[in-house]
C-alpha cells in the first residue's frame, strides 16, 4: 500500500499541481483553518486535479480518533462542494495520524465546483442554498424583470396582536420575521433587518419575487411590529438600499431601481401605544439571470501554480461554458462530450476520434516515436541512439510515444534550451510518463522544473481541452542522455509506485486518455467563432490530421483534395503551427489566385498574403522583389489549379523564395513549400504553370464535411465527369481516393434547377431570395455566383438597393449578399448558393468543372437558375 512517506520521497516526480498547507487535526471540523483545505481541494477539482500536501502540525501529539473525526467532517464538506456526488470517485486520502505529511489526491470534477454560491431560493417557510443544477438554471434564465405590481397585495393597516386576513400563512412569496423579540442580540433593529433581508432578497428575486414582513411573528402570523423610531426608520431604509447595491444582479443590462425592482415600506401598527411599532415590508420582483448576495466562493490554480478565487464574471463564464451549444451544427457534426470545468465546446464528425486512433495516433510495439521524422531535427547520431535506447524500455508492449512540441500539442507548452526532447508515453502497463531528455544533469533544478511544467500543461490540456476526467497522473523523468547509467536509472524510476491504487493503468483507461488526447490535439477554432461568446472548436478530419501530423516535417508537399475536404483549413493551420514554432510574419508567404480568399487569410494576420498576379507584377522589378520578399522562408500556395502561367513562371519563383535562405546561407535547411490544389476544379483550359506530379511528395484529402448529402451527391456526378478529363490523376496512386462524405446530414431538399427567360432572370432571383429569407436564411448567408465578372457586377448593381431595403438586420449594403463569379469565390462557401445563369467560354473553360466549382460552394441550399435549354438538360441529366 502506498504510504505518505513514499509520496514525500517521490514528490518531485509528480507532473501535477502540488499544493501545500498546514492542518491541525485535533481542533475539530469547525476550525477556520480547515477552510484552506476546502479552498485548495476546490481549486484542484476545478483545475484538472492534483495533490494536496498537508503538513500535519500535531503529528506527535494526536491520536487516531482525532484524524478520524477531523477527516469525517472534511468529507461532509467535500460532498457539499461536489453537490452531493460520491466523494470516493474524486478523493484519495493517504496518511496516518502520526505522519508528518498527509496527502490528498484530487481528480478533476465534471463541472465547476463552488464552496458557497451565496445564492438562495425560497421554500414555503424559509430559504435554502442553491445547488449546482439550480444555479445553472438561474444563470440561463432569460426574460424581462417581473413587476412589483404582480406581487401579492400589501395590507395598508395593521392592528397590534391581530392576524390580518391577507397574511395568515407564509409561502414562496411571503415570509414573516419578528426581530424586536430577539433581545439576546446586541444588534439594533435596523442592523438586524439589514442582515436578515439578505437571504430573502436573493431567494425571492431568483423565484417569482415576494415580500418580507418584519414585525409579524410566524407561529400565528400575529402582528407585533418592530420598535422603530422615525430616525431608525430612515436608517433602516438607507441600510437596506445600501445592501441592495452590494448584491450581484446577474443580468447586468438591468439597472436595479427602488420603486421598480424593489421597495421598502413602513406601516404604523395601531393599538400599541405608548411604543412606536412599525411593520417593515421589503419587496423585490422576479429578476432574471440569478441574484447573489456576494461573489460565489470558487477557486482555481493559475498558471503560476497559485490558488486564486474566481471573479464573478470568470465564475459565470465557466458555468455557462459547460452548457453552451450550437444546435444548428448537430445535423452535420456531433458534440464531443468534453465534460470538465473550463471545458471547450467541440464538434466533429462521428467517426473522427476512432479513425485517428486507428490510423495515426495508434499504440504499437517496438520503437514508435511520433510524429514520423521527429528525430530528423537532431543532428547528433549518438543522441539519437540514446533516445532510442531509452524509449526501447516500452517496446515490448503496445504504447504511444509522442514529441509534445509537435503540431497540436505544443501550443502554450513551456520551452527550454536545456531540453533535447520532451516525450509523452502512454502505456497500459506503466501509465503516463513525461520524459525530458537533456544533456544536463538529471538533478538540475531548472530542467526538472521545466519537465514538471510541461507535464502539468499537458494534463490540463487532456482535462480541459480533451475532456479527460479519469483518475490519472503523469510521472515525470529527467534523463541525461550523456550518462552511461541513464537507462538503468530510468528503469528504476519507471518501476516506482507513486500514485494511489485507484490511479490504475490498463488498456481501458489508456483508450479513454488517448481519445481525449486526440480531441485536445486535433481541435481548432474556426474563423466564425472568433468572439469569446461564440467560441467553439471543430475536430480536424482524419485526413487533415494525418496530413498535419505525419507531414509536419516534410518541406515540399503537394496536397490534393476535392472541394470541401479542408485544404484551406489545413494550409492555415500549418501556417499557424510555424508561427507558434517561432516563425515571424515576414517569413511566411501565402499565395492564391482568388482575391477574396486572400482577404480571408489576411484577416488572421499570421503571414504575408498576396495574389499570384501581384507576385508576378512585383517580380518584374528586382528591387521590389528583394525588399518585399527578402525575409520569406516558407511559401504556401492555395487553390493552385486556378493559377495561370501567362504572366510568368510563378511556380519557380515561389519555390525559389522557399529556398532563398538556404541558398544564401549555403545550408540544406530549406523552408516549407506546400501547394494545395484540386485538378477536378481546374475550370480554365490554360496551363496552370504546375510541373508534373512525378517525383513530388503527394497527399490526398478525400473526406468532405462541407456539403449536405443532396449537394454532395449532385456534385459527385460532375466530379466523376471532370475526373475522366484530368490526365494528371492517371497512374498516380495518391490521387485515386474517391471523395467521400463524412456525415449523413440531409436537408430533405433536392438541388433546385429553374429555367426562365432572359428577361425574367432578375424577378426569378428575387423570388428565390424571398423564399429563403422567409424560411429564416439571412441574406449575408447567401452567395449569388455567375460565370463572368461583368455579369456579376451588373447584377450586383441591380440588386443591392432592393436587397438592402428588404434586410432590416443589415448594417450596410456591403454585407447584404455576395454577388460574384464562381472563379473569384473559389475556396469559400455559404450556407446557400444561387448559381445565376451560368455561362462560360467553352473554348477556354470546362463546363463540368465549372459546375463542380459552383455547386460545392453551397453547404445546405443550392439553386441554379438558367436561361439555356442545353445547360438545363446537362444539369438535370
Amino acid at each position: 500500500m502506498l504510504t505518505a512517506k513514499q509520496i514525500t520521497e517521490n514528490l518531485h516526480l509528480f507532473g501535477d499541481h502540488v499544493l501545500h498547507c498546514f492542518v491541525y487535526i485535533s481542533h475539530g471540523i469547525h476550525d477556520d483553518g480547515n477552510n484552506l483545505v476546502l479552498q485548495y481541494a476546490c481549486a484542484l477539482l476545478n483545475s484538472g486535479g492534483g495533490v494536496l500536501q498537508m503538513n500535519n502540525v500535531q503529528h506527535q501529539s494526536v491520536q487516531s480518533k482525532d484524524l478520524d473525526m477531523w477527516w469525517s467532517g472534511m468529507e461532509c464538506n467535500f460532498a457539499n462542494i461536489l453537490s452531493g456526488d460520491d466523494i470516493c470517485n474524486y478523493f484519495d486520502f493517504i496518511g496516518n495520524f502520526d505522519d508528518p505529511q498527509l496527502y490528498l489526491f484530487v481528480k478533476s470534477a465534471e463541472h465547476l465546483c463552488t464552496l458557497d454560491y451565496h445564492c438562495r431560493l425560497p421554500t414555503e417557510t424559509a430559504t435554502h442554498d442553491v445547488s449546482y443544477r439550480s444555479v445553472v438554471k438561474l444563470l440561463t434564465r432569460a426574460g424581462e424583470c417581473g413587476s412589483l405590481s404582480d406581487l401579492p397585495a400589501i395590507p395598508s393597516e395593521y392592528a397590534f396582536r391581530r392576524t390580518e386576513d391577507q397574511l395568515k400563512q407564509e409561502g414562496k412569496q411571503i415570509q414573516f420575521k419578528h426581530l424586536t423579540s430577539q433581545s439576546l442580540s446586541s444588534k439594533s433593529v435596523p442592523e438586524k433587518i439589514q442582515h436578515t433581508v439578505t437571504r430573502y432578497i436573493s431567494a425571492f428575486a431568483n423565484h417569482e419575487g415576494g415580500h418580507i414582513y418584519f414585525g409579524i411573528e410566524d407561529s400565528k402570523a400575529m402582528v407585533m411590529g418592530e420598535i422603530l423610531s422615525p430616525r431608525d426608520q430612515e436608517k433602516t431604509a438607507r441600510s437596506v438600499e445600501k445592501k441592495m447595491k452590494s448584491f450581484i444582479w446577474c443580468d447586468t443590462s438591468q439597472k436595479v431601481q427602488r420603486g421598480k425592482h424593489w421597495d421598502i415600506k413602513f406601516f404604523l401598527v395601531k393599538e400599541c401605544w405608548p411604543e412606536r411599532r412599525v411593520i417593515v415590508v421589503v419587496s423585490v420582483c422576479r429578476f432574471p439571470g440569478g441574484v447573489f448576495t456576494s461573489c460565489p466562493e470558487s477557486f482555481h490554480v493559475d498558471s503560476k501554480g497559485d490558488v486564486q478565487a474566481f471573479t464573478f464574471q470568470q465564475w459565470k463564464d465557466a458555468h455557462l461554458a459547460e452548457i453552451r451549444d450550437k444546435p444548428q451544427l448537430h445535423a452535420r457534426f456531433f458534440k464531443v462530450p468534453v465534460c470538465s470545468p473550463q471545458s471547450r465546446l467541440v464538434f466533429g464528425l462521428p467517426h473522427t476520434v476512432q479513425s485517428i486512433k486507428n490510423k495515426v495516433l495508434k499504440c504499437m510495439t517496438g520503437f514508435s516515436l511520433q510524429p514520423k521524422h521527429v528525430l530528423d531535427k537532431i543532428q547528433n547520431p549518438a543522441i539519437k541512439t540514446s533516445i532510442k535506447n531509452i524509449l526501447s524500455t516500452f517496446s515490448d508492449e503496445p504504447h504511444l510515444a509522442v514529441d509534445v512540441h509537435s503540431f497540436g500539442i505544443g501550443l502554450d507548452l513551456p520551452s527550454s534550451v536545456d531540453s533535447v526532447l520532451d516525450v509523452l508515453v502512454l502505456s497500459p502497463h506503466y501509465g503516463l510518463h513525461l520524459i525530458t531528455m537533456t544533456t544536463k544533469s538529471s538533478s538540475d533544478s531548472s530542467v526538472l522544473k521545466h519537465c514538471c511544467s510541461v507535464a502539468k500543461t499537458i494534463k490540463m490540456k487532456l482535462v480541459h481541452h480533451g475532456g479527460c476526467t479519469e483518475r490519472f497522473g503523469i510521472h515525470i523523468h529527467v534523463v541525461n542522455i550523456n550518462n552511461s547509467l541513464a537507462l538503468e536509472n530510468f528503469q528504476l524510476e519507471l518501476d516506482k509506485t507513486i500514485f494511489p491504487v485507484t490511479y490504475s493503468n490498463g488498456e481501458h483507461i489508456l483508450e479513454k486518455i488517448l481519445s481525449c488526447l486526440v480531441v485536445a490535439v486535433s481541435a481548432y477554432k474556426p474563423h466564425e467563432a472568433a468572439t469569446k461568446q461564440e467560441e467553439y472548436y471543430f475536430l480536424l478530419t482524419c485526413d487533415q490530421f494525418e496530413l498535419l501530423w505525419n507531414y509536419q516535417f516534410t518541406k515540399e508537399l503537394w496536397v490534393h483534395g476535392p472541394p470541401g475536404s479542408g485544404k484551406t483549413v489545413s494550409c492555415l493551420l500549418m501556417i499557424k503551427h510555424l508561427v507558434q514554432q517561432g516563425c515571424r510574419k515576414q517569413e511566411v508567404l501565402y499565395i492564391a489566385e482568388n482575391d477574396l480568399l486572400c482577404a480571408y487569410i489576411r484577416s488572421f494576420d499570421l503571414c504575408q498574403v498576396i495574389s499570384r498576379r501581384e507576385l508576378m507584377t512585383d517580380a518584374q522589378d528586382p528591387s521590389i522583389l528583394q525588399s518585399k520578399y527578402e525575409d520569406v522562408r516558407n511559401v504556401f500556395v492555395d487553390e493552385a489549379q486556378n493559377f495561370k502561367d501567362r504572366d510568368g513562371d510563378w511556380y519557380s519563383l515561389a519555390n525559389h523564395l522557399s529556398n532563398q535562405k538556404a541558398e544564401n546561407m549555403s545550408t540544406s535547411s530549406s523552408g516549407y513549400f506546400w501547394v494545395f490544389m484540386d485538378y477536378a476544379q481546374k475550370v480554365h483550359k490554360f496551363k496552370a504553370g504546375l510541373p508534373g506530379l512525378i517525383g513530388k511528395n503527394n497527399f490526398m484529402l478525400s473526406e468532405i464535411s462541407r456539403n449536405s448529402k443532396e449537394i454532395f451527391e449532385y456534385a459527385s456526378k460532375f466530379m466523376q465527369a471532370s475526373d475522366s478529363k484530368t490526365p494528371a490523376t492517371q497512374g498516380n496512386v495518391c490521387l485515386t481516393d474517391v471523395p467521400k462524405l463524412g456525415h449523413d446530414y440531409s436537408t430533405g431538399k433536392d438541388v433546385s434547377i429553374i429555367k426562365c427567360s432572359q428577361s425574367a432572370v432578375k424577378d426569378t432571383l428575387i423570388k428565390v431570395l424571398e423564399e429563403f429569407t422567409s424560411n429564416g436564411v439571412k441574406l449575408q448567408d447567401m452567395a449569388i455566383l455567375m460565370g463572368k465578372k461583368k455579369d456579376a457586377e451588373t447584377m450586383h448593381d441591380m440588386l443591392i438597393t432592393d436587397l438592402y431595403k428588404q434586410d432590416s438586420t443589415s448594417t450596410g449594403k456591403a454585407d447584404v449578399v455576395t454577388v460574384d463569379t464562381v472563379r473569384r469565390f473559389s475556396g469559400l462557401d455559404r450556407p446557400v448558393v444561387i448559381g445565376l445563369d451560368p455561362r462560360i467560354n467553352e473554348e477556354h473553360a470546362d463546363m463540368d468543372k465549372f459546375i463542380v466549382n459552383l455547386v460545392t460552394r453551397a453547404k445546405d441550399g443550392l439553386v441554379i437558375i438558367t436561361t439555356s435549354d442545353s445547360l438545363l438538360k446537362k444539369l438535370k441529366d
